[in-house]
């Protein structure tokens, strides 16, 4: 264990769980939680709607979230035990005097406290854990079992109480009641347990709508705490712990976007009288109503504000996320956005945001004024600007606007991903504000820090620029932000088992305490269950071992199944490793119908006597899928518990999406091949398999959704981002 989790378990096992019920009707546990203003712990539970979770008053808010975790442990122990009528809910003032006691969270009364003080955990000790640390401390203590478990705050409590339901061998692999995972008999033994998480941040990047009640429970009781702001209801994401992150790379077009209203009384403009004093001087490239449409825009009111490319001021923003960066030189146009995007999150559609990213542009292209190019590269200008918005942040917080802790990221990433060339403002970054790495198009065949690897060294040199460079000018924290589900891959059930078991430690190594990866879908999850679930474990505990869980994830899972699935994995992930080669690659050229198919040596066709090969070529990507199909039928063969049976069901239908998308490119790349040699017959052939393909992979409407709205495709067909080969393919063949 990393040294600020120290566990201690001596296996001293003194009651089991089926016989904690005596034949009398009273209970031989209790259950005794702080349930605050509420009337009860039950109402006090389920309260989240009524609680105003943004005020200075905290009472509602942890009695809400302890009282919740008090209910979960209740469900589940009577789950185990069979007994409904024990593990009963008292309110700490009502805590009996005899029978053993299970304390969740600080107790507030002083009976309550004394049973917690004769277990020895003290108040420092519990402030200490910060706010997702917690204590689990269990003993026998004059002839009655006591156990607290308590953390530093309501989502330490929370978070201590799947702990220990882990500890008795509860799992929660995926969303939903089928992949819970109970124990047969659970025992429990003296306890003595510290946990604060490796990672001080663990989720997901999104930023629309699309969990349940379901996800949001998983990723509580697996401990990760990083999901959207756009997502409803805000209420149970503040009960469960759920940080909400806002910010996308549309923060311009929001806060200062050329074509919006311009939202002052501009004193050159009729028709605007209605609106504040313009605090900004008047433009000499003031336009007014350029397009004759009664309206007075950002970019009409002051170009300068905005890029200048090839001599002229341009809007630069396309599509909302793309384009060129404003000219952030001009102070005022920096002054505006920052204004406007902080006083989104003191009152405006931000307000609930605990996280904010603060990106510009996709990729973007940069203002080429004398000004900004005076300021540096593009990664000098912007940490200017994240200077700036810090800035502000802490201008609100001290003039009383912003009450709430705030944590912002921005993007290590594409345009600007090298490190700063010049020293950074005085005070940046300040302790609340982090670089995000971004890898996007790393190569999954091979581990990050693999030298061997040209791709992967390339983003090793760039992550040591930012964590290693004895002369480096950021010296800030870093976050991570992975591709497990990057958009081109449209949901493909890509296995990382091995690779996660590598990358995620050396991330940690160097520096990392923040980590979420792009696009994860939110149900329909198959063997993509192991790679939620393994990161989870991971960035709690850097320090997991992972053979170990996946012993423990294959027998709970699988059960009679268990070694017959291993190998389905096994095979699995050389299968798909290769899918930024497949998807960015070849999938691309078939599409335009490419000359050459496999000129890079990631991604050959076969191998061949001296032509260099780096990575699974298609030949042996299509025999593991072969494998994995006799192991999925092997598996199935077996007499299995009826959830196996769903489970591994609900693997198998998203295996025959990724086995169906792989044979369609296979007889693609044969039908071309065959029609540039001249074989019209054999290449007819191909093409009609490929076209038959085609068809059941625009059937399946299922397996490319649940995630993002541009990592989901209409249909698996569309996924496959090849779906023009069969056109090509047509003049090709047509042609002969």
């Amino acid at each position: 264990m990393t040294p600020n989790q120290r566990i201690v378990v001596r296996r001293i096992v003194f009651v089991a769980m089926t016989a904690w019920a005596s034949a009398a009707s009273a209970a031989e546990t209790t259950i005794v939680v702080d349930s605050g203003p509420f009337p009860s712990v039950e109402e006090a539970a389920n309260a989240e709607e009524g609680v105003d979770w943004l005020d200075a008053d905290r009472s509602d808010d942890t009695a809400c979230t302890e009282c919740f975790a008090a209910l979960e442990l209740q469900r589940s122990l009577r789950r185990a035990s069979g007994r409904n009528d024990d593990f009963l809910l008292a309110d700490d003032g009502d805590a009996p005097s005899s029978g053993d006691l299970i304390v969740v969270g600080r107790p507030a009364v002083a009976g309550a406290r004394g049973a917690v003080g004769a277990l020895g955990v003290t108040e420092v000790e519990l402030a200490a854990l910060g706010r997702e640390g917690y204590r689990i401390r269990s003993a026998v203590v004059d002839g009655r079992r006591l156990t607290l478990v308590a953390g530093g705050d309501r989502v330490g409590t929370l978070y201590g109480v799947y702990g220990l339901l882990y500890r008795l061998g509860w799992r929660w692999f995926a969303p939903g009641d089928l992949h819970e995972e109970p124990p047969e008999d659970a025992t429990i033994g003296d306890l003595d347990v510290t946990e604060r998480p490796s990672f001080a941040s663990r989720g997901f990047l999104a930023w629309e709508d699309r969990g349940d009640e379901a996800f949001l429970r998983w990723m509580a009781r697996n401990r990760l705490d990083y999901w959207t702001l756009a997502q409803q209801p805000h209420s149970l994401m503040h009960k469960l712990g759920i940080r909400m992150v806002c910010g996308r790379h549309d923060s311009e077009h929001l806060y200062l976007g050329p074509h919006s209203d311009y939202p002052y009384d501009h004193p050159r403009f009729a028709g605007d009288e209605g609106k504040p004093r313009d605090p900004y001087p008047v433009s000499g490239e003031f336009q007014g109503d350029a397009d004759g449409d009664g309206r007075l825009t950002y970019f009409e009111a002051h170009p300068e504000w905005y890029p200048l490319v090839k001599g002229r001021r341009v809007p630069g923003i396309r599509d909302e996320r793309f384009g060129t960066n404003f000219c952030t030189s001009n102070p005022h146009a920096a002054a505006e956005l920052v204004k406007n995007y902080v006083q989104a999150l003191v009152d405006g559609p931000l307000a609930n945001a605990d996280v904010v990213r603060f990106w510009t542009l996709d990729g973007g292209k940069w203002c080429e004024c004398e000004a900004c190019r005076a300021q540096g590269t593009p990664t000098d200008r912007y940490l200017l600007l994240v200077h700036r918005f810090c800035r502000a942040i802490d201008e609100a917080r001290a003039e009383g606007r912003l009450h709430r802790p705030l944590d912002v990221t921005f993007l290590t990433y594409a345009d600007v991903v090298d490190p700063p060339t010049r020293p950074l403002p005085e005070g940046f970054p300040p302790d609340y504000c982090m670089a995000t790495f971004y890898p996007i198009r790393r190569c999954y065949v091979h581990r990050l820090d693999d030298p061997a690897c040209a791709v992967n060294d390339k983003y090793r040199g760039q992550l040591a620029g930012w964590t290693r460079d004895p002369d480096r000018h950021y010296r800030g924290r870093l976050a991570i932000g992975e591709y497990y589900n990057v958009s081109v891959f449209k949901c493909l059930p890509i296995c990382f088992m091995h690779t996660m078991a590598n990358d995620i430690p050396y991330y940690h190594r160097a520096g990392a305490r923040a980590f979420d990866y792009m696009h994860v879908t939110t149900s329909n999850w198959g063997s993509k269950a192991l790679t939620n679930y393994q990161m989870a474990r991971q960035l709690w505990d850097v320090e997991t071992d992972c053979e170990a869980l996946w012993r423990d994830y294959f027998a709970r899972r699988y059960g009679p199944a268990a070694g017959v699935m291993r190998r389905f994995y096994e095979s699995l992930e050389p299968m798909l490793s290769n899918a930024n080669e497949l998807k960015y690659g070849l999938a691309r050229r078939l599409n335009r119908g490419a000359e050459d198919l496999f000129p890079d040596a990631h991604l050959r066709y076969d191998r061949r006597p001296g032509v260099e090969c780096s990575g699974p070529t298609l030949l042996e990507m299509i025999e593991h899928g072969r494998r994995c199909r006799q192991l999925l039928a092997e598996a199935r063969s077996k007499s299995l518990p009826p959830r196996v049976e769903a489970r591994i069901a609900e693997d198998a239908r998203c295996f025959e999406y990724a086995e169906r998308t792989l044979d369609y490119y296979h007889a693609c790349v044969r039908a071309f091949h065959e029609a540039r040699a001249g074989r019209r017959e054999t290449a007819r052939r191909h093409d009609a398999e490929a076209r038959r393909l085609a068809e059941l992979l625009r059937e399946d409407r299922l397996s490319a959704q649940h995630s993002s709205s541009h990592a989901n495709a209409e249909n698996a067909l569309i996924a496959s981002g090849a779906a023009g080969a069969l056109e090509r393919l047509a003049a090709l063949l047509d042609g002969q």
